[in-house]
């Protein structure tokens, strides 16, 4: 009986968006080192635009966001490129640096830019498996010739921060998390040469559903990211 009334609830949420698709909910995913940082810019003005929408917000890991968006569960998500799933549409969004984190007392703290090759000689802190940011950490190690540091994973950005803070090693930190109110504490932060390493962020959402026609909306207003915090793609 109580998966029946679940399953009522989701042919009602269809109808109710596909009868107005600004005037229903979406539920929207949004992976963990980009959510905290993102979301101030862009919910005010995904709600003074579209008022009649009520936004859910989910924030999981990427693995468990494309699982909830091909279950129906979520309605679209935000990731790190590239996606490839034929049974997905995806819109581009923008691109976002990673700039280096150092001690405060490391020799590279008071360079003004330093080339990724700088990696090859420090000790390159990661998170976890599961976090889309350790992937990409780790395709700027392999091409740097850094070496992740043995025994430590970090669940967050903010375990990262600390444990640079403390001198165990160095690590790489999206823009979004490192120019925001308080900053990176503890640590200092360093540009890359061009071409920086980077990520790039795209919305994404069953090619199927019945609120394709919002999502070119919705994804202009996830994009009013202030430079220079984000390159729009």
């Amino acid at each position: 009986a109580r998966r029946m009334l679940g399953h009522g609830d989701a042919i009602r949420r269809v109808a109710e968006q596909a009868r107005d698709p600004r005037a229903g909910s979406l539920r929207l995913g949004i992976f963990p080192t980009l959510a905290p940082y993102l979301l101030p810019h862009v919910v005010p003005g995904i709600r003074e635009a579209l008022p009649e929408l009520n936004l859910l917000l989910v924030e999981e890991r990427t693995p468990d966001l494309m699982r909830q968006l091909r279950e129906g569960t979520l309605d679209a998500v935000v990731l790190a490129g590239p996606l490839t799933d034929p049974g997905l549409a995806v819109e581009p969004l923008f691109r976002e640096d990673f700039l280096l984190a150092v001690p405060l007392d490391h020799p590279l703290a008071g360079q003004e830019t330093v080339d990724p090759s700088v990696l090859g000689d420090e000790s390159v802190l990661l998170l976890e498996d599961g976090h889309c940011l350790r992937d990409q950490a780790l395709d700027v190690c392999r091409s740097s010739g850094a070496v992740e540091m043995d025994g430590f994973r970090a669940t967050s950005l903010e375990t990262l921060r600390h444990m640079v803070a403390s001198g165990v090693g160095v690590t790489l930190m999206p823009r979004m998390a490192v120019d925001r109110p308080g900053g990176p504490g503890g640590v200092a932060t360093v540009e890359f040469t061009a071409p920086a390493p980077h990520r790039d962020i795209v919305l994404a959402w069953r090619a199927s559903s019945v609120q394709a026609d919002l999502m070119p909306e919705l994804a202009e207003l996830l994009r009013s990211v202030p430079a220079p915090l984000a390159t729009p793609a």
